[in-house]
């Protein structure tokens, strides 16, 4: 009964969590917040560079409408507009890097999203399968619980609190002896414990105390 519901915990543990999703998932929310990172700088950008474009045009009317003559203030106008002019190269350079970054990105966050549905369906899947085990070693433990209630009633009263207060010491009160030796504490046992146990009688190990079985 205790191996059963240790089978069923472990199921319940595996139906929770699964580390293959886990993973596919966690990649694939890494990937997808990357690039909507990159798409938010790219839009930024994009935005500052517009703002830098009408500049760059207002500048331009200044300096070719017709309206200044003056010369160094039109000297001056088109200082300023080379140094806009070369900014805005720079950032149309880094709009088009981040462009390539975003479409690699797109495509990598699309196969990752891919092994990542792969994965759940496949969990899913198994999840179905873990859930029938579980219910049929539930139905398993429901028996032996029954199992149990009733050789209990078969059981005297001094041998059950004999083995609840070894189990409560000992974890595991009844224990098997192979090659002569108690498998509890590996201890070799004497010539009359082993006939001794060979009977019906309960015997017990001289050394850890659990009670003694031939399988």
């Amino acid at each position: 009964m205790l191996s059963a519901r240790k089978q069923l915990d472990e199921i319940r543990q595996k139906i929770e969590h699964n580390d293959t999703f886990e993973q596919a998932r966690s990649t694939f929310e890494t990937a997808r917040q990357l690039l909507a990172d990159l798409e938010k700088q790219y839009k930024d950008l994009d935005a500052e560079a517009e703002e830098l474009r009408k500049n760059i045009k207002e500048l331009e009317n200044k300096l070719y409408g017709g309206k200044i003559k003056n010369p160094k203030e039109l000297m001056g106008y088109e200082q300023e507009a080379g140094l806009l002019r070369n900014r805005l190269s720079k950032m149309d350079d880094s709009l088009l890097d981040m462009m390539e970054r975003i479409e690699s990105g797109k495509n990598r966050t699309a196969r990752l999203k891919q092994v990542f549905d792969e994965a759940r369906q496949t969990w899913d899947e198994e999840k179905a399968a873990l859930r029938q085990k579980a219910d049929e070693v539930n139905g398993q433990t429901v028996g032996l619980d029954a199992k149990r209630k009733e050789l209990l009633k078969e059981i005297d009263g001094a041998t059950l609190s004999l083995y609840e207060g070894i189990k409560s010491r000992r974890g595991q009160a009844v224990v098997r002896v192979e090659q002569g030796r108690c498998m509890g504490c590996r201890c070799f046992l004497s010539v009359s414990e082993l006939q001794r146990v060979r009977g019906s009688s309960i015997v017990q190990c001289s050394n850890c105390g659990r009670i003694l079985y031939l399988s």
